[in-house]
């Protein structure tokens, strides 16, 4: 099931209270060890045994609250809220799988439309580029983060991808008339499954640059000479994590430092899932925009829900 967090979803609300009981006292605060003595007082080694809160933390918890202040802070919730949203509903970025959020016009499609997509996303090369961009249409990703999905071009640059994988590894187009018969289904999955090699090396290709791809489409193609990647890579971030575990861009992660961050690309090996994500920080206010990093996935975790945004 999606969570609520990508693509904007709504902050979750709570009073703004500054503090909570699982922070420190002040540090400026003077301990008991710090009182005078007085002749009353049990020696040292009778003293019954200090209760841990005036002792200096240690480096991990030091760093937890670190991590939470700085969760609070760049999203706008109480200390509380971060404290809790970091703790619990999260999970390791190398595990599971949220996929793109659903259109719910294409989950009310008749059979007769699921056919005729599925047919269009039999034919290769161009068919196929069709059916993945208007599968995965443009989606606002909030402050800071933008239009994720989009960019003009990207249908011309993901059909001129896919005939240049054709061409040069003809071993991994599937044949016509298996696509054909699969396609009389309507099941666009059996076609993704069909296709993966195909749709992952298309993938492969798209982080080479437009260059690659430019320099073997046809001479009408003079779009792909500006075109972006970032929104065919993304189309196809999303396709292949429809059929194996990962997180589509979009998705809201928290880095180990706290910041919360939104993932806006996958990085793929050959086989298997993600082996990193290219997220974007979200800022402080007044902070300029943060540089795209590129991070593992054991370095993230994964914010559900609607307190994710």
């Amino acid at each position: 099931m999606l969570s609520a967090s990508l693509f904007g979803g709504e902050r979750e609300t709570s009073p703004e209270v500054a503090m909570d009981d699982i922070q420190p006292p002040n540090e400026n605060q003077p301990s008991n060890d710090s009182q005078p003595s007085n002749d009353n007082q049990l020696p040292n080694a009778s003293r019954p045994p200090n209760d841990g809160w005036h002792r200096r933390q240690s480096v991990p918890d030091r760093a937890r609250k670190r991590a939470i202040r700085l969760h609070a802070a760049c999203t706008g919730v109480s200390y509380t809220v971060a404290a809790r949203r970091l703790a619990a509903g999260t999970a390791s970025a190398d595990q599971g799988r949220t996929c793109y959020p659903a259109d719910p016009t294409r989950l009310g499609r008749t059979l007769a439309e699921r056919i005729a997509d599925a047919r269009l996303a039999a034919d290769l090369p161009r068919g196929r580029a069709a059916h993945v961009t208007r599968r995965f249409p443009p989606r606002d990703a909030g402050p800071g983060i933008g239009t994720l999905y989009g960019g003009a071009g990207r249908q011309e640059l993901l059909e001129s991808a896919y005939a240049l994988v054709i061409d040069e590894r003809p071993d991994l187009e599937p044949d016509a008339i298996d696509l054909a018969w699969q396609a009389e289904s309507g099941e666009e999955a059996t076609l993704d499954a069909a296709c993966a090699q195909l749709d992952r090396e298309v993938r492969l290709v798209l982080d080479e640059g437009w260059e690659r791809i430019a320099a073997a489409a046809p001479p009408s193609s003079d779009q792909l000479m500006t075109v972006r990647t970032d929104g065919a890579r993304q189309i196809m971030d999303a396709l292949l994590i429809a059929g194996a575990n990962g997180h589509v861009p979009g998705t809201r992660v928290a880095m180990t430092s706290g910041r919360p961050a939104t993932i806006v690309a996958a990085m793929w090996d050959v086989a298997g899932p993600p082996v990193a994500y290219a997220v974007r920080p979200h800022s402080l206010a007044g902070e300029p925009p943060a540089t795209d990093l590129i991070v593992a996935p054991r370095a993230l975790l994964v914010l559900t829900g609607p307190s994710a945004a």
